[in-house]
């Protein structure tokens, strides 16, 4: 069986095949006389875990005994800006963005807490 630190290699050689650099600046994208490249902000994030153990056998006389291991990981991508070259001159346009229903959840928590707050619940 593997080790925890052969896996994690393993998907960091595999997530590292993936976030390379066209994921940052995307390949161009002709528009007319303009020419649009895509640049986007890249995540990465690796887990891995373990485990082993033996149990002597217990009052039912069964022996206890197990292994375990796991890795996983992902990538993603997401656009942030468009660059536009288009004759002799050059912009950047951000693209806006849309939070996602946690981040909301964390914007308004303190509004939360407070509301909490003024009506005593949380209190000991």
């Amino acid at each position: 069986m593997l080790n925890v630190e052969e896996i994690l290699q393993s998907v960091g050689d595999e997530l590292g095949g993936v976030a390379h650099g066209d994921a940052v600046v995307g390949s161009p994208v002709k528009l007319g006389t303009a020419t649009v490249y895509p640049i986007s902000l890249v995540s990465l994030g690796l887990g891995g875990g373990g485990g082993e153990g033996e149990e002597a056998a217990n009052e039912k006389g069964k022996a206890q005994s197990g292994t375990g291991q796991g890795g996983g990981g992902g990538v993603k991508a997401r656009p942030v800006a468009v660059l536009v070259f288009q004759g002799d001159e050059v912009s950047v346009l951000q693209i806006p963005r849309k939070a996602g229903p946690v981040e909301r959840f964390l914007e308004r928590l303190p509004d939360l807490l407070e509301k909490f707050k003024e009506k005593g619940i949380g209190k000991a």
